[in-house]
């Protein structure tokens, strides 16, 4: 056994490509290599899988052959018949060689041989090629005149060695050979490895940190190092340190800083600005943005020469933040919202002053399927009123990211109530599965009047998510709609805002999408209850789906529930398919059993019932009629009259979901 490592080398590669192509290929080859013992490594330069102690093992698997049925392949002598020497022919075979196996019904002769296909090393020279083309990247790019050589950047070399030996991979005209690289700028160029059991000693000696959690590790020291010596703590925007890490091979801090006067800005430009265009860490003091910040350098920093090119370029960018910033504050934000009507959403769905006026009319609706006062309905209208107008400010058309943002610092420059100007804000929330709900009532009405606009808009223009395709966010929208209703608690039908969106089109597809985003929103849960949950009640009313699948998982391993389940059980077994008959005739009850059952049942049809295992006095009642009352009666309305008393039980039970559908495990 040897040590086995394969590094591509290519041009620096996008920092969010890295990890992703990085985990693809780790899959894919840890199926061609046979192993699962596959370390990954990778820089701006390079993707890397080292297996130690690596087994290239002889690959071996079995054929089977089949030939004609059995009947067919011998006479009544037992000699073979001309169709089994064809076979046999075809396939250089002897008698000695054949055996019977069954296929479905019949008995035929098959012809099984063990077939060697090399080493596991041999079967990754054949794939390697269509190996690193099947890699799923956003953008690919062709850098030869093969049309068919593609990739994120150029490929610039292949390493390939088993121990001391060459692995004779190729992409395209480019072979793998024993040399790789090391730092642009701080290494000699390309270094010769005699063993793969040097590579990672080869490229730290020649400053390249191959593991992303070790340039993470250093990445964070360097910043909070130099944070501290300013007496600060950094800041660190979302996913920043993740980019960073992908952007260097050797990771340097460099502590810069900026004029006072830039911190006129919001805390969040100021550290967006540094994120967005630099991707920088901003430092606070005493819980104040402090005019200070931290570059990641891929080159030691042996003068100030880095240091000023980096203040040179962030004061510029901050200069015109704070152009953007004074300019902006000139217009109110009210003078911008006519202006919408210059803003297309899409071609047919129409301008986002459009989409305002719409959203007006869903929040109004809300509110009063609420029952809000007039002072939150105020406030929800104004909010959404001015919802999309910092949209068209410089600072948002600069750094998109600040949309929401910048709306509620302009609204509290302007005057604006506070709630209000942080429903502008509130409105995009939840961002993300890890991000929170809106916190205001007001930011809560208009995020969610905006979502589902958005859903009815989009599904009704045919923009209908596909696959992993998903242009609109409206996966993302449908699960801000899920968690805003579940923390409010309201119960709120998507299908009343219909009217409002006029002609709605793909109705059916918005029904089966929203069906999915619960299954998947609710999976903790279990799929069985979901679906349980869902067989009943509309998606189109999240907030009854989520509290039916809820309260049906914590039950189901309760013995009491089990039985109730039992009982209804019982009870759809025997309804004929597709039965809808409801009306029962006490005259027609002629049992005793059947007559109690009926009395009990009309009892809780006139109750509110909020927890399913308040049916479990009718398990006795039930069981008593299955087992003193022939249902299915000779007499045709006694026969009848039977069915409907258990199609009203049925229903109910179907209070709680279709509990047919849920998956009870056996103790």
């Amino acid at each position: 056994m040897e040590d086995l490592v394969i590094e591509i080398g290519t041009e620096e590669l996008p920092a969010s490509v890295v990890n992703p192509a990085l985990l693809f290929l780790k899959e894919k080859l840890s199926q061609i290599l046979q192993t699962e013992s596959i370390e990954t490594y990778a820089t701006p330069r390079r993707l890397a899988f080292y297996a130690p102690n690596y087994e290239n093992r002889e690959l071996i698997s079995q054929e089977e052959i089949w030939g004609p049925p059995l009947k067919v392949a011998y006479d009544e002598e037992g000699k073979p018949t001309k169709a089994l020497l064809g076979f046999l022919s075809k396939n250089d075979a002897t008698l000695e060689e054949l055996s019977v196996g069954e296929r479905g019904k019949g008995k035929y002769v098959v012809l099984r041989r063990v077939k060697k296909e090399g080493t596991a090393l041999d079967k990754l020279e054949r794939e390697f090629e269509e190996l690193l083309l099947s890699v799923p990247l956003p953008k690919r790019m062709r850098w030869t005149a093969s049309k068919r050589l593609t990739f994120s950047r150029p490929v610039r070399w292949l390493l390939a060695l088993y121990g001391s030996a060459v692995v004779p991979i190729k992409f395209g005209d480019l072979a793998a050979d024993r040399y790789t690289y090391g730092h642009r700028l701080l290494s000699p160029g390309r270094l010769e490895l005699k063993d793969a059991k040097d590579y990672i000693n080869l490229l730290k000696e020649n400053y390249v940190i191959p593991s992303y959690r070790e340039r993470q590790r250093i990445i964070e020291e360097e910043i909070e190092r130099l944070s501290a010596q300013v007496g600060g703590k950094p800041e660190y925007p979302q996913g920043l340190v993740d980019e960073v890490v992908n952007l260097v091979e050797y990771p340097f801090g460099v502590m810069g800083e900026f004029e006072e006067r830039f911190l006129e800005l919001p805390d969040k430009v100021i550290i967006t600005v540094c994120a967005h265009h630099q991707r920088f860490f901003c430092v606070s003091r005493e819980d104040k943005l402090a005019n200070y910040f931290i570059g990641i350098s891929n080159n030691r920093p042996v003068d100030d020469r880095i240091v000023k090119g980096y203040q040179k370029v962030i004061r510029a960018r901050l200069e015109d933040a704070l152009f953007f910033y004074r300019e902006d504050l000139k217009t109110p934000l009210d003078a911008l919202v006519p202006r919408l009507k210059e803003v297309l959403v899409h071609p047919k769905i129409g301008s986002l002053l459009d989409k305002t006026y719409k959203m007006k009319e869903i929040a109004e609706l809300l509110c009063r399927k609420l029952s809000c006062s007039k002072e939150v309905m105020d406030k929800v209208l104004r909010a959404v009123e001015l919802s999309k107008a910092d949209i068209l400010t410089q600072m948002v058309n600069e750094m998109d990211e600040l949309q929401g943002y910048m709306g509620r610092v302009y609204a509290l420059k302007q005057g604006e109530d506070e709630e209000v100007a942080l429903a502008l804000e509130e409105q995009y929330r939840p961002r993300s599965q890890e991000d929170e709900a809106p916190n205001t009532l007001t930011g809560a009405l208009l995020a969610l009047a905006d979502k589902i606009y958005d859903l009815v808009a989009f599904f009704n223009a045919g923009e209908i998510p596909k696959g992993s395709s998903d242009p609109y966010g409206l996966r993302r929208a449908a699960f801000g709609v899920f968690r805003i209703l579940e923390g409010r608690g309201w119960d709120i039908d998507v299908r009343e805002v219909f009217p409002i969106m006029g002609e709605v089109r793909n109705q059916d597809e918005l029904e089966a999408f929203l069906s999915a985003r619960l299954e998947s929103y609710l999976a903790d849960y279990g799929y069985d209850t979901v679906r349980s949950a869902l067989e009943v009640f509309t998606p189109f009313r999240p907030y009854k789906v989520i509290g039916t699948s809820k309260l049906l998982s914590s039950l189901k391993k309760e013995d009491k529930f089990i039985s109730i389940v039992e009982s209804y059980r019982r009870i759809v077994k025997i309804l004929p398919e597709g039965w809808r008959g409801d009306k029962v005739r006490e005259e027609l009850l002629k049992e005793e059993e059947e007559k109690n059952l009926f009395k009990l049942l009309r009892e809780y049809e006139s109750r509110s019932i909020k927890d399913p295992l308040e049916l479990l006095p009718l398990r006795e009642a039930i069981d008593r009629l299955f087992d003193k009352v022939m249902i299915m009666d000779k007499d045709r309305e006694v026969r009848e009259n039977r069915l409907s008393l258990l199609y009203r039980l049925r229903n109910l039970y179907r209070r709680f979901g279709e509990l047919s559908k849920l998956v009870i495990e056996e103790a």
